[in-house]
């Protein structure tokens, strides 16, 4: 989501805007990642489940069936408006970061089936007039529906998309002032916010207002400004991914009104989900889908990947802050990939930072059965439609800019930028290597590029022609080259990528303090060879020839040698964590590009073949065998199965 700032016809208070869709074109591994993704779920899902996900907005059908019961038509349309909505938010992202016509085409097609399908009221969701649409996910739905729509009207300028989705806002503002719900309805607030920065109509913002104040004294979860400010977040108190959706909302307000205690809210309350349940993987605890703290056994819904990083891009362009620049890399690079399959035709809806099984009942949170299989589409869609929009949505979240256009890089990959006065390559291996090269294809006199200096970076610098510029973060976190930018210039930008070791915080699950790995972006983790077995699983839609369900089991013939049953002693130094880089041999996501060896020592009776599920160590120390074993680690999202935490040891 966006508020383009030459668009806008009313004051906003973001700081930053991103480039439209389609401004920011994937290259080398993310585009090679949105081939695929194109090639598996992301260009099939609608296929896969069309009860489900392809005719919500375009005809108001969805399911009729649960299970082999009849499906309540409230119910139905609720759920079949979440997914279709996501599912289209996603492919139009898809579409337009990958520049592939046939998938342009596509969402055009579906994109004027929406806008055929809207009633003469204005009304525009996926809830016919049978059902009842004052539900809560008629809001939540709708608006997943705009949030498509309105990626569109970016990507394509079409004034009748905007209108469209301005009539559907009105609709909502007409028939539910006197309404509000108090759990994935507010998420609305989004579409109303930047609807009104283009139409500079109040009605909107009053709207917002009165639900925010409605959630004040009415709301059952942890959605109140005043919960927001406070600093507790009591853990099982609230869906996950609600709350990760929920959080943004004062901020997005403010944009509106410039109103500080609303900013206040949302940082207050993104603060103390980063201190609490965001794990070092990215990704935010949701055991049995609620908020939960971090540990190395915690799950976390896949949905949560695609959330918090669509709130950490809010925050970006709402404060100017490049911190959270760290934390969408931080998602993406690592939580995001290591719940994939590398062919993008199957993800994980849970998943752990140490896990060495992914079966029908391994989940240690979430018992119901089937939700650490890998799947293209479960019962429960959400996830996988979720997940079609992570990489495209990462690729849109590059690049910001300010008022005066000039160009802020938040995040860092291969890609083809045009701004208004700038367009620019970055050819880079990124987050795998430590130089970035920009080369500029065509600057105005005035042109000014500002880059993220990444938190865990110590003296970034650039090679502008033949200068070498030390890079120095101002109060937002980012450097801005002084020199004047030409037509053909390169620029070689250099983040040194220093291996480091952590020592984890789960004193709220357990207080094991288990220690992990980073370098750069990165975190690191010990590989698990996986045997896969298909099976055919349980999908709303019975899945057609040469798509499966998967379970993932070690592929080892030794529990007690196999490398993830190590121990690490706490007081090993940096200098004994060994980066080697790798030639560049494939996809990024199947054959690191980068490993870390370091000396580890094997415990005997941790992890055991009979042991249905990957649980924690007894104790805060593990007893080893007496001689190091050198062992190698890769990057977490290059992983189906890991341990990620590692048990301190004692010999």
């Amino acid at each position: 989501m966006n508020i383009l700032f030459d668009k806008a016809k009313a004051r906003t208070y973001n700081r930053f805007s991103k480039l439209p869709l389609g401004n920011v074109i994937a290259k080398g591994w993310l585009k090679d990642q949105l081939i695929r993704s194109y090639a598996g779920m992301g260009g099939n899902l609608d296929k896969l489940e069309p009860d489900m996900i392809a005719n919500a907005f375009t005809s108001h059908s969805s399911f009729k069936t649960f299970r082999g019961n009849p499906a309540d038509p409230t119910f139905a349309a609720g759920w079949s408006s979440e997914i279709s909505g996501t599912y289209w938010t996603g492919l139009t992202e898809l579409a337009f970061t990958l520049d592939d016509e046939e998938a342009k085409n596509r969402v055009t097609n579906w994109v004027d089936a929406v806008l055929h399908n809207q009633d003469e009221d204005g009304y525009l969701g996926g809830y016919s007039k049978e059902t009842d649409r004052f539900a809560d996910y008629n809001s939540w739905g709708s608006n997943w529906c705009y949030r498509a729509l309105l990626a569109y009207y970016e990507a394509s300028g079409r004034e009748d998309v905007l209108e469209a989705v301005y009539k559907g806002l009105l609709w909502f503002c007409e028939n539910w002032k006197n309404h509000k719900t108090d759990y994935a309805g507010p998420t609305i607030i989004e579409s109303m916010i930047i609807v009104y920065s283009y139409t500079g109509d109040k009605r909107l913002v009053r709207f917002c207002k009165d639900w925010l104040l409605w959630l004040e004294d009415n709301s059952r979860h942890q959605n109140k400004i005043s919960q927001y400010l406070s600093d507790r977040l009591p853990y099982g108190s609230m869906h996950t991914v609600a709350y990760g959706e929920n959080v943004k909302h004062p901020a997005i307000v403010w944009c509106a009104t410039g109103e500080e205690r609303l900013l206040n809210a949302s940082l207050n309350g993104m603060d103390k989900a980063l201190k609490k349940i965001v794990f070092p993987i990215g990704g935010a605890g949701s055991n049995t889908e609620h908020l939960s703290p971090v540990s190395s056994d915690g799950e976390i819904e896949y949905c949560n990947f695609s959330t918090f990083n669509h709130t950490y891009g809010w925050m970006a362009m709402v404060t100017g802050q490049s911190r959270w620049g760290d934390e969408i890399e931080r998602c993406i690079f690592n939580g995001a990939q290591g719940a994939r399959m590398k062919d993008e035709r199957a993800i994980a809806y849970f998943t752990s930072p140490n896990q060495i099984k992914a079966t029908r009942s391994s989940a240690i949170y979430a018992t119901w059965v089937d939700n650490e299989v890998y799947a293209p589409c479960y019962y429960v869609a959400c996830c996988p439609a979720q997940s079609v929009r992570t990489v495209p949505e990462y690729v849109r979240s590059m690049c910001l800019t300010d008022r005066e256009d000039n160009l802020f890089l938040l995040c860092y990959g291969p890609c083809d930028i045009r701004s208004k006065k700038l367009d620019i390559t970055q050819d880079t291996m990124y987050p795998f290597r430590e130089n970035i090269t920009f080369k500029i294809n065509r600057a105005e006199d005035n042109a000014k590029l500002c880059l993220r200096i990444p938190e865990w970076c110590k003296n970034a610098a650039a090679i502008v022609g033949s200068k070498n510029i030390p890079l120095k973060a101002d109060e937002l976190g980012f450097a801005c080259l002084d020199s004047k930018l030409k037509t053909g210039d390169e620029i070689t930008v250099h983040f040194p990528m220093a291996p480091m070791l952590h020592k984890a915080d789960d004193a709220d699950a357990s207080s094991k303090f288990p220690m992990y790995i980073t370098r750069g972006p990165l975190v690191f983790a010990i590989p698990v060879d996986v045997r896969w077995e298909n099976y055919e699983g349980d999908p709303i839609t019975p899945l057609p020839e040469n798509w499966n369900w998967f379970e993932a089991f070690p592929d080892v013939n030794d529990f007690h040698s196999a490398s993830f049953n190590s121990a690490i002693d706490e007081n090993l130094t940096e200098d004994a964590l060994n980066v080697e880089e790798l030639d560049v041999d494939g996809y990024v996501w199947e054959k690191p590009p980068v490993t870390i060896t370091l000396p580890l020592r094997r415990t005997l009776y941790n992890h055991l073949d009979c042991s249905l599920r990957t649980y924690q160590h007894y104790g805060s120390e593990l007893e080893t065998e007496d001689k190091d074993v050198m062992t190698k680690l890769v990057p977490y999202g290059c992983t189906n199965l890991r341990i990620t935490f590692i048990p301190r040891g004692k010999k």
